[in-house]
């Protein structure tokens, strides 16, 4: 069944049409200027309007939750005990977004209010196209939807037959990951981690591969959920399970494929 039409697909459509629009229309009243958030990372005006709008977004349909954003960090949405946890990136691929060059999305992940911050634990996902008005959602046990259409990975299990995207900013490939990339069907690099990853779910990518560990839980876990729900699997670089964050400042590195398979023949290649 389509998750559009379940309430908290439909919250996280509202959200993601409520960014879309805050930041075609900019009125510049982010609550404060361009500054550096918590990562230590640039805030952009852009971003900060995305995350006002999401903000008072959520103030008004989900006051009963806590959020979580890249740019403020915790932000407590009303009254009394929360239900929910919502972890915001409000633009991701913010380079791309600002050089109007590549992916961006906004990306929403929600969590049980308490409890450890792990991909495992994320039971709503939304990885939002900046550019398209209809984004990704996935529902733990759900699956993953664009719309009607349910996303399934390609099945490949081979890197010689894969078409893979990999994260290069601010990072020289080793010779192992040089070889992975001589290897495969095909190479892209997005600079975007939400969207590389919803690309393997829909099958258009067969693997995702960023052991820069510089990833922090924001930017893609949301996405980890659509490729699991989609039939892919989201591992370490080591191919473990992605160990619980202890807040969004922590760092990871993140393999995304379209089968175990996959998944297993990259961890091999790296080591």
């Amino acid at each position: 069944m389509p998750l559009h039409s379940e309430p908290l697909g439909q919250l996280l459509l509202g959200l993601h049409a409520a960014v879309r629009e805050a930041l075609a229309t900019p009125d510049g009243a982010t609550g404060r200027p361009p500054g550096i958030n918590p990562k230590g990372d640039l805030s952009r005006p852009f971003d900060l309007t995305a995350e006002r709008r999401a903000v008072l977004f959520l103030q008004r349909e989900a006051p009963e939750s806590l959020l979580l954003s890249e740019e403020s960090g915790v932000i407590d949405l009303g009254q009394g005990p929360p239900k929910h946890r919502f972890i915001l990136d409000p633009v991701d691929g913010s380079d791309n977004y600002a050089c109007a060059v590549g992916p961006s999305a906004v990306c929403v992940a929600v969590l049980p209010a308490e409890g450890p911050l792990a991909v495992g634990r994320v039971e709503w996902a939304l990885v939002g196209d900046l550019e398209k008005s209809m984004p990704v959602l996935g529902h733990r046990g759900g699956g993953a939807y664009r719309g009607d259409a349910r996303l399934r990975t390609s099945g490949v299990t081979r890197i010689a037959k894969a078409m893979i995207s990999v994260e290069l900013n601010h990072y020289a490939p080793s010779s192992e990951l040089g070889s992975i990339m001589e290897r495969a069907r095909g190479v892209r690099c997005f600079g975007c981690a939400s969207r590389a990853l919803s690309l393997v779910a829909s099958g258009a990518l067969d693997a995702h591969i960023d052991i820069r560990q510089r990833l922090t839980p924001e930017s893609f876990f949301a996405a980890a959920l659509v490729v699991e729900e989609a039939g892919g699997c989201v591992v370490g670089p080591e191919g473990q399970a992605l160990p619980p964050a202890g807040g969004l400042t922590d760092r990871c590195s993140v393999i995304a494929a379209s089968t175990r398979e996959l998944a297993d023949e990259i961890v091999q290649a790296l080591a």
